[in-house]
């Protein structure tokens, strides 16, 4: 959350007795609708998938997957606002975050499975799928098993195959934290604190009362179900290393403390992919650094979209 949000937020305490972030959730869902998307509710026999559509037919298809922490609308409202005049863009919540779930196993299978069944409903293909941080692990399982469906893949700040066990320890080390459950599912406000230190290279200043008011909106909203994706996350280690048939990009914050710079070196040389590092910028690369990280998007999906005419 920059630092827009927290004079938006503090503002807004003058007129709301809603708490300061459930009325910044509103304002930023009245956004995505005046800005011409759809809210969707998609039921299958154990998914509630929630996302935005902005269903432009004819338009080069775009899917954009969050992390951890947060939702799909406020994870990527940067790239929405520059390129939803000219894409059609399709923005869900991750299973066990924001307004989705599913009574299904917590895994990084059932969070593919939940991306097919949008693509499936929709009836999209030839899509440009671009995942952040754990989002980035999805989209690059999904990418394994489902590459025809798919145009390019961008993945951001996210290691995949590359990330060892001990990489793991290192960050658990790096930002004080027992475990990576303990690091990313924040209980109290002097962990949301802690997570919002290394997930941006400029942390914003937040309150305590707003840090708290985080949790269970935009943080730890399903903590357990939380806690299993992320425990059985290194199994899927194996399956997701190797080479993929469609373009990859790989954009990273030059001072990601969650992902270091070493590893996207490594998943490049392990995809054959394109890499750019952007400076000044941390794991929240989207939020921090939107005009470069925009730019080199779109250039990326221009260079590879098909035509749909």
């Amino acid at each position: 959350m920059t630092r827009v949000l927290v004079l938006s937020l503090l503002l807004m305490s003058m007129f709301s007795c809603k708490t300061l972030v459930h009325k910044f959730d509103e304002r930023l869902n009245k956004k995505y609708l005046k800005n011409g998307f759809i809210e969707k509710s998609l039921d299958t026999e154990e998914e509630n998938i929630h996302y935005f559509d902005n269903q432009l037919r004819h338009k080069p298809v775009v899917i954009f997957i969050h992390g951890f922490g947060g939702d799909g609308k406020i994870t990527w409202r940067e790239q929405v606002k520059e390129m939803h005049e000219d894409y059609r863009i399709i923005v869900p919540d991750l299973l066990w975050f924001g307004k989705s779930n599913s009574d299904s196993d917590p895994s990084l299978m059932s969070q593919i499975t939940m991306v097919k069944s949008i693509i499936d409903a929709e009836g999209v293909s030839n899509v440009h799928l671009v995942g952040i941080s754990y989002g980035g692990f999805v989209s690059l399982g999904f990418a394994k098993k489902h590459e025809k469906y798919l145009s390019s893949l961008t993945i951001v700040d996210s290691p995949g195959a590359a990330m060892s066990e001990n990489e793991v320890k290192a960050f658990c080390q790096r930002v004080g934290a027992e475990s990576v459950q303990d690091a990313f599912i924040p209980e109290t406000e002097e962990e949301v604190e802690r997570l919002m230190n290394f997930v941006f290279k400029s942390p914003p200043f937040l309150t305590a009362g707003i840090r708290k008011e985080t949790i269970g909106l935009y943080f730890s909203k399903f903590p357990e179900k939380q806690a299993e994706l992320l425990s059985e996350l290194p199994d899927n280690r194996d399956w997701v290393a190797g080479n993929i048939g469609v373009p990859v990009l790989i954009l990273w914050g030059e001072d990601d403390e969650v992902f270091l710079v070493d590893e996207a070196e490594e998943l490049k040389q392990m995809l054959n992919a394109k890499l750019i590092v952007i400076q000044d910028a941390g794991h929240s690369l989207p939020e921090e650094k939107p005009k470069q990280f925009n730019r080199a998007l779109v250039d990326f999906i221009q260079q590879n979209k098909v035509d749909l005419n």
